[in-house]
């Protein structure tokens, strides 16, 4: 027999009740909370992810092989240099004297070789010592030092005959100035600015110089070989006008100071100077892209004597305006003949 159904329907209604009813009795019971994501840090520390640098390379085969063939090259050489000695002492006749004779005028050569890379990485030094003092002196508004500096220039260039008049100007001048600023700007107008104009001839001819080596390369590796001399080449008389007169060495050390003085100042992106005149160019590029190549390579190149420039020169840009990209390329532009 089923159950009444308005019996059940009234068991089960719903009633109402307050909390201060004696009647109800509230059973304590925990409702189990759903289980949330906890984005609190855990106590233990996550697992230390290492590092590329501190990966383990385990033994660099490369370096080894290369530290062996060259002690093996090493070792074959003075072994071959002892028993030519050897052989050159034991012998009395005259071949053997010539051959010491000419062995000992090859041993003095490297060394003079040697003393002038030396020399002339001490020259590059000194003029980036300049210019270090030369900003402390203006900014500092030191007197003293802005004198020595200009001491020092007129020492540097003492041995220059086209430089005798700016020497003497300066030297007239100088004591009659009480300013800091004023004794450097006297020192860059009068010795800097004519070697500025040299600097920038020296550039320019470079430049057009790749330009048209580029167009009339035939192939691309001797178009790369062709440009690389002839930036090389740049660097060297910049660096000769301002007094560095570098070698091997000191050209290997200014290339690096270049590039890092482009790097620092971020002078091979594309920016305003050189995009804006490369943009003139385009129907010409259009026409010709050996033409377009012959551009742009002329351009990077006159950025890069612009660095050498700004590296080289034992001054800063105190009252000379700094030459810009925009008016080298102009130059360029304007040129009509070139003088490979």
């Amino acid at each position: 027999m089923s159950p009444d159904p308005k019996s059940q329907k009234s068991k089960h209604a719903p009633r109402a009740f307050t909390p201060d009813d004696p009647k109800v009795v509230m059973l304590e019971t925990e409702a189990a909370e759903p289980e949330r994501a906890s984005f609190a840090p855990e106590n233990t520390p996550p697992a230390r992810v290492p590092a590329i640098d501190s990966v383990s390379r385990g033994l660099k085969w490369g370096g080894i092989l290369l530290g062996a063939a060259a002690s093996l090259a090493a070792l074959g050489a003075g072994i071959w240099l002892d028993s030519l000695i050897t052989g050159l002492v034991l012998r009395q006749d005259w071949i053997g004297w010539l051959a010491l004779g000419l062995l000992g005028l090859a041993a003095f050569a490297a060394l003079m070789i040697g003393l002038r890379e030396v020399w002339a990485l001490f020259r590059l030094r000194r003029l980036g010592r300049l210019r270090q003092d030369a900003e402390s002196a203006e900014r500092h508004e030191d007197k003293t030092l802005a004198r020595r500096v200009s001491a020092d220039l007129m020492n540097l260039y003492r041995s220059r005959a086209n430089m005798a008049w700016g020497r003497s100007r300066l030297g007239e001048h100088e004591r009659n100035l009480m300013d800091a600023r004023e004794t450097l700007i006297l020192a860059e107008r009068e010795l800097i600015s004519p070697l500025d104009a040299d600097a920038r001839a020296v550039l320019a001819a470079a430049a057009k110089r790749v330009s048209v080596l580029t167009v009339v390369s035939p192939a691309a590796v001797l178009d790369m070989a062709v440009v690389a001399a002839q930036n090389l080449r740049m660097l060297r008389r910049i660096a000769t006008v301002y007094g560095a007169r570098p070698g091997a060495l000191g050209l290997f050390r200014l290339g690096r100071m270049v590039v890092a003085h482009i790097v620092l100042t971020g002078g091979l992106s594309l920016g305003d100077d050189l995009i804006q005149p490369l943009l003139g160019h385009r129907l010409v590029a259009k026409l010709s892209a050996r033409l377009g190549e012959g551009l742009f390579n002329g351009a990077l190149t006159a950025r890069i004597g612009l660095a050498a420039i700004d590296v080289c020169r034992p001054l800063p840009f105190i009252e000379a305006k700094q030459p810009r990209l925009r008016e080298v390329l102009a130059d360029i532009a304007l040129g009509a003949k070139v003088k490979i």
